[in-house]
């Protein structure tokens, strides 16, 4: 007879989503709950540890359901429940009741104050495991990596992990995350395991992250050059024009250029969309001068030409860049194509930066397999899902975080009083 220990509910994966789930549970009407976090990791939290470059963007005080997409499905319409009852102004006062102070910077991005990651950490760590809060403290499991799910015999669910060990639960929070940030754990073990239960997942891709391109040549003398711009991910059907493309998605803000690839945040945000589609190629279309029509531009560099000669792009741009730009237009460096190649510089995708560069992930369990209101399985009774793991993603700026932390608190809170 196998020594088994149960649990109310067991959460998989200690990260942001997860944390935020044992808190809320504990906190329910239901004050004497056996909650366990189980984490394969050494400690909770690590991925959250190296968030925002160790300051931890935890909000975005101006999240709304329409700042979310999905890879198949409406994560507007799907996210709208979570944001309206655990959105950005709910969640910092959880974290100022667990003794975190949020300062705003610009774009509505709440930070902490301390600007320590580990501040975010060790507030949930008091909410979910110590003496903050109310309800018995969750247990945290470290060192249990999940190979399967399955059900018992007595309904309950069978948590089995890699090394064998065992544990029972009458409710399971998956909040694994998705594939981003590999260097962290995360290896999409989670979604495999939704599939195992019957849940559709949809292909996951690196989000939030730059793309290796083709121009090689050109990209090596432009490395290390930032420029401000507009850049738009393109679909345009093999063998066709650039300009008969579908812009997918667009963004304004810094551009870095690196030795082979290019990113920066605005970059970051549209690669989230560079998934295959069938007879579709893909282009990254930059305007440098996305303030000026290219008529009106190109009659600016005619009156810079007529008094600057070959320096006409001399202060508009970074010396590399400018100095690209005119080697591109050709013999005589006529302003026209100067200003066309302004507002079309392109770029060939062949790759993302993948999983290790990647913020986040785009794709995940399919939303039509999931109540939204609950964020339980329509398909696993007592089965809830939070967080990354979900076909849900958003733009930099905390916005995936405020997603992590409203999901999680919800399905914790539907969990905790299911039971």
């Amino acid at each position: 007879m196998r020594n088994e220990v149960s649990y109310d509910i067991a959460i998989v994966g200690g990260g942001a989503a997860g944390l935020m789930a044992a808190i809320a549970a504990r906190s329910s009407r239901n004050r004497s709950l056996r909650i366990a976090v189980v984490e394969k990791n050494e400690k909770a939290g690590k991925k959250l540890y190296a968030t925002g470059n160790g300051r931890c963007n935890l909000l975005n005080r101006m999240a709304d359901a329409k700042d979310y997409r999905s890879g198949k499905g409406d994560a507007a319409g799907f996210t709208a429940s979570v944001l309206e009852n655990c959105g950005p102004e709910a969640m910092r006062q959880i974290f100022a009741h667990l003794g975190l102070d949020a300062v705003e910077e610009g774009e509505g991005r709440l930070y902490p104050r301390s600007l320590q990651a580990a501040s975010v950490v060790h507030a949930l760590e008091r909410g979910a495991f110590g003496k903050t809060g109310s309800g018995s403290p969750a247990q945290l499991i470290c060192g249990f990596e999940v190979r399967d799910i399955t059900k018992a015999p007595d309904g309950r669910f069978r948590l089995t992990a890699a090394d064998d060990r065992e544990l029972l639960a009458e409710r399971v929070i998956l909040t694994t995350g998705g594939k981003a940030g590999i260097q962290y754990g995360c290896d999409g073990r989670g979604l495999k395991i939704a599939e195992s239960l019957g849940h559709t997942v949809v292909r996951p891709i690196p989000a939030l992250t730059g793309f290796l391109c083709a121009e090689t040549d050109l990209l090596a003398k432009l490395a290390g050059v930032r420029a401000h711009g507009t850049v738009r991910l393109l679909a345009v059907p093999e063998g066709g024009r650039t300009e008969n493309g579908i812009c997918l998605s667009q963004d304004t803000g810094e551009i870095q250029f690196n030795k082979d690839s290019v990113s920066g945040i605005c970059v970051m945000n549209v690669s989230g969309f560079y998934r295959h589609r069938e007879g579709m190629t893909f282009v990254l279309q930059l305007d440098l001068m996305p303030e000026w029509h290219e008529m009106d531009l190109m009659m600016k560099l005619e009156e810079r030409k007529a008094s600057l000669g070959d320096l006409f792009l001399d202060a508009l741009l970074p010396a590399k860049l400018a100095e690209a730009v005119l080697e591109l237009a050709g013999e005589g460096q006529a302003p026209e194509a100067a200003a066309h190649l302004l507002k079309n510089l392109t770029f060939t995708p062949v790759a993302s930066k993948g999983w290790k560069e990647a913020h986040t992930t785009s794709g995940g369990v399919a939303l039509a397999e999931v109540d939204p209101v609950a964020l339980q399985s329509h398909l696993v009774p007592g089965l809830y899902f939070a967080g990354e793991i979900l076909d849900v993603d958003a733009p930099c700026g905390g916005y995936s975080l405020t997603w992590a932390f409203g999901s999680g608190r919800t399905a914790g809170l539907a969990a905790a009083e299911s039971i």
